[in-house]
């Protein structure tokens, strides 16, 4: 069974990883493609700066996903630091159930602003801008994701991982 979740784990952050250069590529196309039509040919595309919004947003969310996941976010250590040893793991502890916290409010809160974007429509896109706070949504539930796996190590994790996470 782990070795299942493993592999899930393993593709779904190789998706992650894919579709964010797609869409770090999709939006640097659009911009330079408004560049060109707004500068030169005088006829601005009134849907790129939406698109372009729409895809940070997801490229915002999905990537902090995906940073938690490797453990490259910023982190101020000094109090652990300064701690004894044996302090170690209950101030893990304590930190993965704040960022554990932040993240379920995170994602409970994209849910409402959801179901209330739901008859909103992008003008430019013509597109409900749900889109737009789905991405919020889907990757504040991969940080509550990698916060409960951030958790259980701290709360169960051997001395390698311990190692491993400083």
């Amino acid at each position: 069974m782990t070795q299942y979740l493993l592999c899930a784990r393993q593709l779904l952050v190789k998706l992650v990883q894919w579709l964010l250069m797609l869409m770090l590529l999709t939006m640097t196309c659009v911009m330079f493609a408004q560049i060109i039509w707004r500068y030169l040919l005088q006829s601005p595309l009134v849907w790129s700066e939406e698109l372009a919004l729409l895809l940070m947003v997801w490229m915002t969310f999905l990537g902090s996903a995906l940073m938690l996941e490797r453990k490259e976010h910023v982190a101020i250590d000094l109090l652990v630091e300064w701690l004894p040893p044996s302090l170690n793991r209950p101030m893990q502890i304590i930190g993965a159930l704040v960022v554990l916290t932040f993240n379920v409010a995170l994602t409970y809160g994209a849910l409402l602003i959801v179901e209330t974007a739901r008859e909103a429509i992008m003008p430019g896109l013509k597109i409900s801008s749900t889109w737009q706070y789905l991405g919020v949504l889907i990757g504040g539930g991969l940080l509550v994701l990698v916060s409960i796996e951030a958790l259980l190590q701290a709360l169960f994790g051997t001395a390698e991982t311990q190692e491993h996470r400083s």
